[in-house]
């Protein structure tokens, strides 16, 4: 039996969230409603101006996410990346320990990632980003690797343009020589379309690949349950997202609808990734595709009660 359900690489980054005016937004060449990349000195320079309505900070990134659903589920999971010595790092290294996820981060100079999401009354996220030193992750952690059922990545990390891209390219190689299931989560409508005959070609090389109907037209002009049809010709299983109508799962030969389980819902942050987590556990302990998307849904059905990316309420920083 190997040591670990999933191995996760993505970009280390600790989310602070914070509430805030419109005006603040405007105040700050902030984009409503969009991701804006910041030079780290401005970024540090916002986040004091706005450090009195920060009300949250918690460890972010997709592959981290999943990693904490297959852990909640007590499930073995291992993730890598890289990160500095400062407070955003110490806080990310010591989630991944309070989350009993195995720890590869490769300290390098330079500063952790930081996202900061500012939230106006209208309930709409602006986003402040500088992803840090993340993207100069360009290790292959070998033995991790090897000892996983699953190996995780995102479209996102796969199309980096920094070393983080390079690396994950890599895993993949590995993960298919050493007989590990490469799982892949399609991420971001915009850069799929934009590198979609690029991706396509990784998405044949994928054993599991997850998706919402926005990024597969993205990635396809024919509707959503059409191409995951066709996915499925290559893809062992494609789990198609549909929000709160639930999931369809598709395998060759058959296809089978899975609810979405009814809950209080607080924020919807973060409710595919631990869905991904649920499917993997399931899969990696032996159930069925049908079996798994049911797990993950229940998961995420969790998840959406609580604000951030969490399936532990208790463990964002106030």
């Amino acid at each position: 039996m190997k040591e670990y359900d999933v191995f996760g690489i993505g970009t280390a980054l600790v989310d602070y969230f914070a509430k805030c005016t419109d005006e603040f937004l405007t105040k700050n060449n902030l984009t409503k409603g969009a991701t804006n990349f910041f030079p780290r000195k401005k970024l540090d320079e916002l986040h004091s101006r706005i450090s009195d309505s920060i009300f949250l900070q918690l460890p972010g990134d997709n592959a981290r996410n999943v990693c904490e659903g297959v852990s909640y589920l007590d499930g073995k999971s291992a993730y890598a990346s890289a990160f500095a010595d400062d407070p955003e790092g110490t806080f990310f290294e010591r989630s991944l320990a309070a989350n009993e996820i195995e720890s590869y981060l490769v300290k390098k100079p330079g500063r952790t990632g930081k996202i900061i999401a500012l939230i106006t009354r209208d309930g709409q996220r602006t986003f402040a980003v500088d992803l840090g030193n993340s993207m100069e992750f360009d290790s292959l952690p070998t033995e991790g690797i090897k000892n996983s059922n699953y190996l995780y990545l995102t479209s996102i990390t796969l199309l980096a343009a920094g070393d983080i891209g390079m690396a994950a390219r890599d895993a993949i190689e590995l993960a298919e020589q050493s007989g590990v299931k490469f799982v892949l989560s399609l991420e971001s409508p915009p850069m799929i379309a934009e590198n979609k005959a690029r991706l396509r070609r990784v998405v044949e090389r994928a054993d599991v690949l997850l998706a919402n109907e926005e990024e597969l037209a993205a990635l396809d002009s024919s509707p959503a349950d059409d191409c995951a049809r066709s996915l499925v010709e290559g893809v062992e299983v494609v789990c198609l997202k549909k929000g709160e109508k639930g999931s369809i799962i598709f395998m060759k030969n058959r296809e089978f609808s899975v609810p979405a389980y009814s809950t209080k819902v607080v924020d919807t942050t973060g409710a595919g990734d631990f869905y991904t987590s649920g499917v993997i556990f399931g899969l990696s302990r032996g159930k069925s595709a049908e079996e798994a998307g049911h797990l993950g849904a229940k998961l995420a059905g969790k998840v959406v009660g609580y604000f951030g990316a969490t399936a532990r309420g208790d463990l964002g920083t106030p």
